[in-house]
């Protein structure tokens, strides 16, 4: 079969107000800047803290213990290479994304809208409660699933333990990396014009040869783009590792800085050493992926000739049986640990359902009675909703620039985008906090919304950027050639030709960063004052309390909450592309 061209017969000209040279450096200069300040200045804190072996306090002492330890601890050097065996998930989730986002969009199994939307509220979905649940269902002594399995003649003792690589392994792809990766690739499919697809099937090519020969080259740019955001990610998660692998002994590369900053003292330089060890590896990692795109370039689907985007349904009995195994996966995956969650916020003691008089409702009332909870769910609201909002905007701002504009620098604006990946939120907290204490005239940003807002949107630019940028790409330039031709200056070409054109990925952009910014706990929990709580920060106070029942109370909230906006969001979603 004679494969059909990729791209269009000439990449977009730039915008006109940018081929003078005198400007286009001009604007480089500012976007670098203005991005330079927020990523690399935490950076700089990070390396700098890694050299200084002078206690807390005192003026810089150069000195390489912190180095000697990443490289002579066996703990470290356990916690690296703990780090990258975990991160196996990624082809997995990858593998399994792509299908469920094909059957999802191209074929458009039964039941497509609740599977998709199971999946953006499990990933809304706060990680600890619901690891809570996966404890209280396969823990090797009282979990409820090995207590029911050993009461079978056959089974002498338990058959599932959570606390191990591969528990941990089951629950990241089941809340957190199977979701996003389906999330991020959704939109794509959904900007992609069937009519490739279709000329390939009119010539033969079968499902199969299809997929290989058109779709995969065609979405190449957002699978990669998926594959280092979740390989970036998965190096540096830290709730999950926390509550399965201490148990085990299992340390990764985030809680391994978390135990050498909780240290008495704190062992400031050995956790910097290790964070700046991870900054070189996620650097090499953006280098690869920023030669990979300027390589191949993007692929605009959409152009100026039209588009299909309606796919064709189909009834045969094998996408039941896909719909079927889909179904029975969420409801393992994501309800059957909820469920379990939600019984256990009424047992009197954690996870004792069979004792005498177990059940009972003071948790939540005392939770609902309590002044915090109101003040922490309009905190997390407000602050998701700005962050969101702000975010969209600023971040497809800066992919415009990338993909468009004729500036100077691109190739490194493109890979100091990557940074804020390359520090734990934790740590992240910790450089923000020293930061404002310590430079004159900021001071007074701590107790405020601001040192928040900043936060967030700095953990969430790599993804946002990179998401916007790829959906740029998909959009030929020759639309807004089109409205500028017409007298339509830029705002107005923005505004009313490219960002409606990335409406899809621009809902899916905002959902992301507003259930990171309601889900976060790592990033601002050493800079949110006690009027500043979110939910999730509240539930941390209740589980570092030890009220694990008022905990999962909360997290059963955030789950409510999470559900109402992904209706939402879907309703709206609805006139824009999103779950059509």
């Amino acid at each position: 079969m004679t494969e059909i061209p990729l791209t269009n017969a000439a990449p977009p000209r730039p915008a006109a107000s940018f081929r003078r040279p005198d400007r286009r450096i001009w604007l480089g200069i500012l976007l670098l800047l203005a991005i330079g300040i927020v990523t690399l200045a935490p950076i700089a804190y990070v390396i700098g803290a890694s050299f200084d072996v002078s206690a807390i306090g005192r003026p810089f002492k150069f000195g390489l213990a912190g180095w000697n330890d990443l490289f002579t601890n066996k703990n470290s050097l356990d916690a690296i290479y703990y780090s990258f065996l975990l991160s196996v998930r990624v082809p997995i989730a990858i593998i399994a994304a792509f299908l469920i986002s094909w059957l999802l969009i191209r074929v458009q199994i039964p039941g497509r809208r609740f599977i998709e939307l199971s999946l953006w509220f499990g990933f809304f979905l706060p990680v600890v409660p619901m690891v809570m649940g996966w404890i209280l269902l396969l823990d090797a002594h009282y979990g409820l699933l090995n207590t029911l399995l050993q009461k079978l003649p056959f089974v002498h003792g338990p058959i599932f333990s959570i606390y191990s690589i591969s528990g941990m392994i089951w629950v990241h792809l089941s809340l957190t990396t199977i979701p996003i990766m389906v999330i991020l690739l959704t939109p794509a499919f959904r900007q992609l014009d069937a009519a490739y697809e279709e000329a390939a099937d009119i010539a033969g090519a079968g499902i199969t040869g299809t997929l290989r020969r058109i779709t995969i080259p065609l979405l190449v740019p957002a699978i990669v783009t998926a594959f280092v955001s979740g390989l970036i990610k998965s190096l540096e998660t830290f709730e999950v590792e926390q509550l399965l692998g201490t148990p085990a002994k299992i340390f990764v590369y985030a809680t391994r800085i978390y135990d050498l900053i909780n240290w008495e003292p704190p062992l400031f330089p050995q956790a910097m050493a290790l964070s700046s060890l991870f900054l070189v590896i996620l650097l090499v990692l953006a280098v690869v992926y920023q030669r990979y795109l300027s390589r191949t370039g993007d692929i605009a689907t959409i152009t100026g000739r039209g588009v299909r985007m309606r796919p064709r349904r189909t009834s045969s009995p094998w996408a039941y049986a896909a719909s079927a195994v889909l179904i029975l996966y969420i409801v393992i995956a994501i309800f059957l640990p909820l469920m379990i969650l939600i019984l256990g916020s009424f047992t009197k003691l954690f996870g004792f359902f069979f004792i005498e008089n177990a059940w009972t409702t003071a948790h939540w009332r005392e939770v609902l009675g309590d002044d915090r909870f109101l003040r922490a769910a309009f905190n997390s609201i407000f602050l998701g909703t700005a962050v969101g909002l702000i975010g969209i905007l600023v971040f497809s701002l800066i992919a415009w620039a990338l993909v468009r504009a004729d500036i100077w620098g691109r190739g490194l604006i493109s890979v100091i985008i990557w940074l804020p990946w390359a520090i734990p939120g934790l740590v992240l907290g910790v450089t923000l906090l020293s930061l404002m204490l310590n430079i004159p005239g900021i001071s007074w940003l701590y107790g405020t919304v601001i040192p928040l807002v900043l936060a967030l949107l700095i953990k969430e630019l790599p993804i946002g950027v990179q998401l916007l940028r790829n959906s740029l790409g998909q959009v030929s330039g020759q639309l807004e050639e089109a409205a500028r031709i017409s007298g339509a200056g830029f705002t107005a070409t923005f505004r009313r030709v490219t960002l409606p054109l990335i409406a899809p990925m621009l809902v899916s952009v905002f959902l992301l960063i507003f259930a990171g910014t309601i889900r976060d706990i790592s990033t601002v929990v050493l800079i949110a004052t006690p009027g500043l709580r979110t939910l999730s920060l509240l539930m941390f106070d209740f589980a570092v309390g030890g009220r694990f029942e008022s905990a999962s109370v909360v997290g059963i909230l955030i789950a409510v909450l999470s559900l109402v906006i992904t209706v939402i969001a879907f309703r709206i979603g609805n006139r824009v592309g999103i779950g059509n």
